[in-house]
């Protein structure tokens, strides 16, 4: 799904009210029928995000457990929303997760904003994934049904799907004890559903309100990704529904046709920054990587824009098992041949963080040398080295900090201007330091 699909989900929120959000910050709940459900058979997970964190698994509310509710900082007097990933080839969220969890918190600052991990099922065979929307469908079912036991009204309750999670929330709707608000299909999957019954995907009975984008429907019925026929009571086909420029759908495809399902997959997110205000977009990449059973050389790789002060997450697909991860080497290269003619582009990198898809293991790196690590377009190879310090640790820290001082929006824009102040003045002084150096040897 490319960025005009968000934003138009964004827009499409206009369509209908939702449900007026109380400004309290209370959260109280009653009942005990809950002891009677057995939820041990749920898989799935449900991940509560933050504003301050979007793309952090921080803490996860669990179905029977209602301590996780305080424990999450769970409201019942504001919207939830629960995001529904697709088939995902790679067994990784996708960066599209991390903008629409953003979005959702621009437009409702305090709302409770849930991930559903199901990561384990739709990384199979497509047939195979598409038959596990009904066993995800009932867990977030039986999820719903739980907050609805403990007094929380599904009238905020809003689901948004995109591919096999349209139908996902679909089969979650039918089977929840009541209507549920709201279910929002992102372009949803077109094999095997074309033709389902309704009870099995998604239709205008399962919500009160069923909204739909078709993004993809190009080839024939039942074989093109997205769905073709209406499945909501608003369907809305943007560009004809066909396709839709820029969207990352197109080179899933292609990793799928070049290498296989099976190939070895590494999420990496990398924070820039720079002295200066800076964009650049569809940049060149090499990355090389090395573990402790082989290695991968000069993977190319495009990252879609460089922007001074943010994060960037790119997939490196490798179609070797070169086993633990231990060192990257990352190059920028030219993207022309005038590059760095009239000025060099460069940014500074303190951390990077990778996940495998395979074993779903995190790991964060740093620069062999320094502090910091210079990435210069047309430059030199910059090294980055397995640290000691461990994302379970850096989540404790956070916990710990939300669960003392909260998170929330303003704060979290406040703490990020902070950081980033504190990156620039760490960068300049660098910068300073080297040139006064370099003027003195010059000099003697």
């Amino acid at each position: 799904m490319g960025k005009e699909s968000i934003w138009l989900l964004v827009i499409g929120f206009s369509f209908i009210a939702s449900e007026p959000i109380s400004n309290s910050t209370g959260a109280h709940f009653t009942s005990n029928s809950t002891e009677e459900v057995d939820y041990s058979q749920i898989e799935s997970k449900f991940s509560i995000r933050n504003a301050e964190f979007p793309d952090e698994d921080l803490c996860s509310l669990i179905p029977g457990k209602r301590e996780s509710l305080s424990d999450c900082h769970f409201r019942n007097d504001v919207q939830t929303f629960l995001i529904i990933h697709g088939w995902s080839v790679a067994g990784l969220f996708e960066s599209w997760i991390y903008k629409l969890v953003t979005a959702l918190f621009e437009r409702e600052p305090d709302a409770n904003v849930i991930v559903v991990d199901w990561l384990d099922r739709a990384s199979n065979h497509y047939p195979s994934s598409a038959e596990n929307t009904r066993l995800v469908g009932e867990d977030v079912a039986k999820f719903v049904n739980w907050l609805e036991e403990l007094d929380y009204p599904l009238q905020k309750v809003h689901l948004l799907g995109y591919s096999l999670g349209a139908h996902v929330a679909g089969v979650a709707g039918n089977l929840t004890n009541n209507k549920i608000n709201r279910i929002t299909g992102l372009d949803p999957a077109g094999p095997s559903f074309e033709n389902a019954d309704s009870l099995w995907r998604l239709s205008p009975d399962d919500a009160t309100f069923v909204d739909v984008l078709h993004t993809n429907t190009r080839g024939s019925p039942d074989l093109s990704i997205g769905i073709q026929r209406p499945v909501g009571h608003v369907d809305i086909y943007p560009n004809g529904g066909t396709f839709q420029p820029g969207c990352s759908i197109q080179n899933t495809m292609k990793l799928i046709a070049t290498y296989g399902i099976y190939m070895f997959h590494y999420q990496m997110k990398v924070h820039v920054f720079s002295s200066k205000n800076m964009t650049v977009l569809e940049q060149p990449m090499k990355v090389s990587l090395f573990g402790t059973t082989d290695e991968g050389d000069d993977i190319a790789v495009t990252v879609p824009i460089l922007m001074t002060n943010s994060t960037i997450s790119f997939l490196v697909t490798s179609d070797r098992d070169i086993g633990e991860l231990l060192m990257v080497k990352l190059l920028w290269e030219k993207d022309s041949y005038l590059s760095g003619f009239f000025s060099t582009n460069e940014f500074m990198i303190r951390r990077m963080r990778i996940k495998s898809g395979e074993t779903q293991a995190k790991v964060i790196f740093r620069p062999k040398e320094g502090e910091f690590g210079l990435l210069t377009q047309g430059g030199d190879s910059v090294i980055f080295v397995k640290s000691n310090e461990s994302t379970q640790h850096r989540r404790e820290q956070r916990q710990h900090r939300l669960k003392h001082h909260g998170s929330f929006f303003k704060q979290s824009e406040n703490e990020a201007t902070a950081d980033m102040t504190k990156d620039k003045l760490i960068f300049e002084t660098t910068a300073i330091t080297a040139e006064v150096t370099t003027k003195a040897n010059t000099s003697s």
